[in-house]
């Protein structure tokens, strides 16, 4: 696990610009964790589970206002995953990510795993930090619930 200093300060290691296209790793990782994370009716019809392709097709208002809920979601997706990717070693930020841990044999209890522990001292590394962004420490929260 990365130290306290090695987490607050800027690396040079991965440079992400927002103007990346929406088939790049990021992109396609924060709209799935906006689409896993969010409640099935907050989430625009065309990604709801069980919609009908007629349901898919009609628009109105209040899709609208879903649609911008959802794309702020995916921003705030998207913030989370360039501080981590930038705090992080690339390897472990990405099992933390797509929320695949390493799990080793004989492991009894969640706490056990060391990629769940590194992600705990993560979030509270980050927590603690004066600048740390609700929305970075609200997704963070919700990553360890599904860990």
């Amino acid at each position: 696990m990365a130290s306290q200093n090695e987490l607050f300060q800027s690396s040079g290691k991965t440079q992400v610009h927002a103007d990346t296209g929406p088939d790049d790793p990021i992109s396609l990782a924060s709209h799935r964790l906006a689409v896993q994370l969010t409640e099935n009716e907050l989430l625009p019809t065309r990604y709801r589970r069980n919609a009908t392709s007629a349901q898919k097709t009609r628009k109105r208002r209040r899709e609208s206002e879903i649609e911008n809920r959802f794309k702020a979601s995916v921003q705030s997706w998207r913030a989370l995953i360039v501080t981590m990717l930038s705090k992080l070693d690339s390897e472990l930020a990405w099992r933390f990510i797509n929320i695949t841990p390493k799990v080793s044999a004989g492991i009894a209890r969640v706490t056990d795993n060391q990629d769940f522990c590194d992600f705990i001292d993560y979030l509270i590394l980050r927590r603690d930090k004066e600048c740390c962004d609700p929305d970075e420490l609200g997704g963070l929260a919700h990553l360890s619930l599904v860990f």
